[in-house]
């Protein structure tokens, strides 16, 4: 879990914020709106970050935000005047450090959703799965074009699918009811969801596309079609493929410090000074 606190480089000021610490806020009524309001303005700030916005002083930013991200990004009071920003997301951290270029062959077919392969099976003479092998099937969603949070579609393409679904020459796909279990690589039975295929896209040149299944995801109240792709990453991968290379940290928390401290100290030195009379 990641945490933000601001300490005040005014010595004078940080006592007195340490003084508080067992205070009750009918005390100090504006010190303590402008805890929650300092508070606030760190928590906008990281949220924005975390959903793709420019970094004031940074040359990074995140490029394909999902809003997971940001909607982690909590606030609670631990005393009334010591409050704290955090995220208990795991990509935090990632995000946040970076990471060493690592080879997911070897991690993810292993993990808790993993499969294992039912039967031997060959291609052109080679075998490519030898049974008890484990592997993954990892989902990749398409954005429309305009997306910011996931790839989107080429606009040309987009165009083209829509008329297909329109003319039912792309069938939609849907997830069925219920579910079904399978074991895992441990061996662990792990609930699976069930799907009802339509049609698969094909012919697209495009590797990230190709294989594209529109899912038909709407409710009662919206007609809603997301865009999917399966891939499979296993044991018996090419050797070049499912490489991550490394990743720069990018000190998210560090710029939400250096872009808010200001404010942040404003705001409590306002209330304390008002609170003190001394304003």
């Amino acid at each position: 879990m990641l945490e933000i606190s601001i300490t005040p480089d005014d010595y004078i000021l940080a006592d007195l914020v340490a003084s508080l610490e067992m205070m009750s806020t009918k005390y100090m009524p504006r010190t303590f709106k402008a805890f929650k309001m300092a508070t606030a303005v760190m928590q906008y700030t990281w949220k924005s970050y975390a959903m793709g916005a420019s970094i004031p002083g940074g040359s990074e930013r995140i490029k394909r935000p999902t809003g997971e991200f940001a909607k982690s990004i909590k606030v609670r009071m631990l005393a009334p005047f010591h409050h704290e920003v955090y995220s208990d997301d795991p990509k935090a951290k990632f995000l946040e450090e970076g990471s060493k270029q690592y080879d997911m062959k070897k991690t993810h077919p292993y993990g808790k959703r993993s499969r294992v392969v039912k039967k031997t099976r060959k291609r052109k003479g080679s075998i490519v799965a030898r049974e008890g092998d484990p592997y993954l099937i990892i989902p990749f969603r398409h954005g429309v074009p305009g997306s910011i949070s996931y790839a989107p579609i080429p606009k040309l393409l987009y165009t083209a699918i829509r008329q297909m679904i329109k003319n039912d020459d792309l069938k939609l796909s849907n997830i069925a009811k219920g579910k079904k279990q399978s074991p895992n690589y441990e061996g662990e039975l792990i609930p699976r969801k069930k799907y009802n295929w339509g049609s698969r896209l094909v012919g697209t040149g495009l590797d990230k596309i190709e294989g594209m299944v529109a899912m038909n995801v709407s409710t009662r109240k919206s007609i809603r079609t997301e865009y999917m792709t399966f891939r499979v990453i296993s044991v018996n991968s090419p050797a070049h493929k499912w490489v991550q290379k490394a990743r720069p940290g990018l000190h998210l928390t560090q710029h939400v410090v250096n872009n808010t401290k200001e404010i942040v100290e404003d705001l409590i030195g306002s209330g304390l000074r008002q609170d003190l009379g001394l304003a």
